[in-house]
């Protein structure tokens, strides 16, 4: 499965912005067109300062991300003339596991001009500020011609670099000998009342958290899933992949604890049980996207493995129940990709 992306159409006033991204929209079902113009128009007041118009940038990014998320392409339109914060942008999206596919529209000056003075005067612009910001526009992403095209055409040429970015953009997925992780922690435990932890269920939070993630989870749609035979563990497996056609494995590796009446394990053996185990992943399950459920101990140890980090102390790393961390895992090498991200922002499948 192909990762999520957005389309960023650029370019100054008069370059046809409004109404190729509108036609992009209703080629690109299920898309939705994000303006930076309606975005800052719901600001007050409606200027063009740097405050202004950077804090619209964000949100109509923010909005975009949201709706990759959800599965929608957004297709942005605005002037964004800071090619560094579009730069930053693409990073940002990146490590989310989706792609900002940016085009900047083209124009020479006197062709702005022409398109200046055929709009409507309550849309015309000085033609002294057209001038400056012509002089100031840099192009990013790819360039796009568009000297005496219709929007109709502009929005088939941006069709093509779509699909020569489905083609032949960076891989997605995860090849024959790696393994796509998306680890899950369990919902918040009950309270105890003098029982075994690891045979208390989860609480009334915990049911909640692990059915919001069953959303993320159809996103990433696991080809297997892999759990201890813990409480929370089996129940928050049991909610988050409710009504998928996948059937839960156990991993007595996954184990936060040695059960009673077990030799004791120490700290360093509790460790070495849990990186043999995710060492394992690729042979048995290369090529697949695979969704653990599990402690935050076993989480900690393989966040200490991704960045060579051999101490016990990475234990304690923020995992906020019913969050997930997402590793990619081959022969010999761990990437952690994200971690500690709620379920309303895990990526769909790679």
């Amino acid at each position: 499965m192909g990762r999520q992306f957005a389309v960023l159409i650029r370019g100054l006033p008069g370059t046809g912005k409004t109404t190729t991204t509108a036609l992009l929209r209703d080629a690109l079902p299920p898309s939705v067109r994000v303006s930076n113009d309606s975005v800052r128009y719901m600001a007050h007041p409606r200027d063009f300062t740097a405050f202004t118009l950077e804090a619209s940038e964000l949100a109509c990014l923010d909005l975009a991300l949201s709706y990759c998320d959800s599965g929608f392409l957004p297709v942005v339109d605005g002037v964004f003339e800071d090619v560094d914060f579009l730069a930053g942008q693409a990073v940002r999206f990146d490590r989310r596991g989706h792609r900002l596919v940016t085009v900047s529209l083209a124009a020479d000056l006197e062709d702005l001009l022409h398109r200046n003075r055929l709009r409507d005067p309550f849309q015309r612009m000085d033609e002294d500020r057209v001038r400056r910001l012509h002089a100031a526009f840099r192009p990013a992403g790819v360039s796009l011609d568009i000297r005496g095209k219709l929007p109709e055409e502009v929005c088939d040429d941006v069709l093509d670099v779509i699909g020569r970015e489905r083609t032949d953009g960076p891989p997605t997925g995860v090849g024959d000998h790696e393994v796509d992780v998306l680890f899950l922690r369990h919902g918040e435990r009950g309270r105890p009342h003098g029982a075994d932890p690891v045979e208390v269920g989860l609480s009334a939070r915990g049911r909640a958290e692990a059915g919001v993630a069953a959303a993320a989870v159809r996103r990433f749609a696991p080809d297997v899933v892999l759990s201890s035979d813990s409480a929370p563990d089996r129940e928050t497996v049991r909610l988050a992949t409710a009504g998928l056609d996948v059937t839960a494995e156990r991993a007595e590796a996954l184990r936060d604890r040695v059960p009673p009446g077990a030799p004791d394990e120490s700290p360093e053996a509790a460790r070495d049980r849990v990186w043999s185990f995710f060492d394992g992943l690729p042979a048995r399950y290369g090529g697949k996207r695979v969704l653990v459920v599990g402690h935050a101990g076993p989480h900690s140890w393989l966040v200490a493995r991704a960045l060579g980090v051999d101490r016990l102390g990475v234990r304690r790393v923020r995992w906020d129940t019913g969050c997930f961390s997402r590793f990619t895992l081959s022969a010999g090498q761990t990437r952690l990709e994200a971690m500690n991200v709620p379920p309303d922002a895990v990526v769909p499948g790679r």
